[in-house]
């Protein structure tokens, strides 16, 4: 069966297949993906007995990190190429085992003896793109799989059964339960995805959403119709800035991620306001974004409010530059070209603080740090483009 010749071509599943006396069976996502005509690295194995000696032998033998996660009962091993293998303890019989699985793709299990098991038709709903909870007690005992269906859906190019969906209401309650950590690490898959605004805005109709970000819920609703613009705008967007988009920032958030994640908290307030737990990085940069959003005095001209917003935004400034076309109605191609020519600036220093120093005769001090900032406002401008007109601008401007 070709299934089968394809699971033993990894030498990883063939030699955990030939030294395990007992039964063992992959599981999970590993034999629905092989399903997919998709190699997932990662692995996930039950086996009957032996549970700790062949994961440790099989961390010896691939040269990988033993881990124990639950013992006596689970164990990871994660070899030098990131492959992840997960060894775990048979209670009962696998149909049990599966029954206890969140969604029907992810209950479906194979070992040479056997074949495919296949108890809860998950093959059926893979073949026809349908995500289906296996029992909805499942949701309760782990509310974190009522984010995952929104991230598999998202991933898998699935619909979400209506029973299903109605369970994922039902049971958002039970997400308080669950760790910030675990919902954060699921909601910025959902977030760095190029569709994301599909599942956030199915995540909000089914009262889901609403349970990781608590603000007002007209908020909500207007932020959510900004993350539909930006997906419009992904689709104009030049290849350059497409890539550096795709960039990861921290815990596995991208750069659109963080363009998602500043428009859901447009207007809203801090992280004290969610159920998530954020990195240093992640903060600073939505600090930075909203900061520079809420720039701009009456009267200024649009260069001064840039320059000023660029200076804030810091290492965010291609994201500033999107919320603010979404956000503010600019034209996202003209916004681009002005944070490059802000970078240029940035990196081209017609006058240094000694250079100040001397013309100005004046002592080193964090006025200095103030004019050369005034000085590269001008140069963004474009009033001065010369370390002799810099010179000129200090003389008439500062003496």
């Amino acid at each position: 069966m070709e299934i089968t010749k394809r699971i033993l071509s990894d030498p990883v599943n063939r030699w955990v297949f030939s030294i395990a006396d007992t039964d063992v069976f992959l599981v999970g996502g590993y034999i629905r993906d092989i399903l997919r005509g998709v190699l997932s690295k990662d692995k996930d194995y039950i086996l009957k007995d032996n549970v700790m000696d062949i994961a440790k032998e099989s961390a010896k033998r691939f040269k990988g990190t033993f881990i124990p996660l639950k013992p006596p009962t689970a164990y990871r091993v994660v070899l030098r190429s990131k492959e992840v293998l997960d060894f775990s303890a048979l209670v009962g019989s696998i149909t049990e085992d599966l029954k206890r699985r969140d969604f029907t793709i992810n209950a479906i299990a194979w070992s040479p003896k056997t074949g495919i098991i296949d108890p809860f038709e998950g093959i059926s709903d893979l073949n026809n793109h349908i995500l289906r909870v296996v029992r909805m007690r499942n949701l309760s005992a782990d509310p974190l799989r009522i984010i995952r269906a929104y991230r598999f859906a998202v991933e898998l190019g699935l619909r979400i059964e209506e029973n299903t969906k109605k369970g994922l209401g039902r049971y958002a309650k039970g997400l308080g339960r669950v760790s910030e950590e675990r919902i954060t690490e699921e909601l910025f898959k959902i977030l760095s995805n190029k569709d994301a605004a599909t599942p956030l805005n199915e995540c909000y109709k089914d009262s889901v959403l609403g349970r990781i970000f608590l603000i007002n819920r007209d908020e909500l609703v207007s932020n959510l119709k900004l993350i539909n613009k930006f997906g419009l705008l992904l689709k104009a967007l030049p290849k350059k800035l497409d890539k550096i988009l795709e960039e990861n920032v921290s815990q596995g958030l991208n750069r659109a991620g963080i363009v998602r994640l500043a428009l859901l908290l447009m207007n809203a307030g801090n992280f004290k306001n969610t159920r998530l737990k954020v990195s240093r990085s992640i903060k600073k940069a939505l600090r930075d974004i909203h900061t520079g959003y809420s720039i701009g005095k009456a009267g200024a001209s649009l260069s001064a409010r840039l320059f000023k917003i660029f200076n804030v935004a810091e290492e965010s400034i291609f994201e500033m530059a999107v919320v603010l076309s979404i956000t503010k109605g600019y034209d996202i191609k003209s916004l681009l070209n002005k944070a490059e020519e802000y970078l240029k600036v940035k990196n081209k220093i017609l006058l240094n603080g000694n250079d100040i120093q001397k013309i100005l005769n004046i002592p080193p001090g964090e006025r200095i740090g103030k004019i050369l900032l005034s000085l590269q406002e001008e140069q963004f401008k474009g009033l001065i483009k010369t370390k002799a007109q810099a010179r000129q601008w200090l003389m008439l401007n500062l003496t």
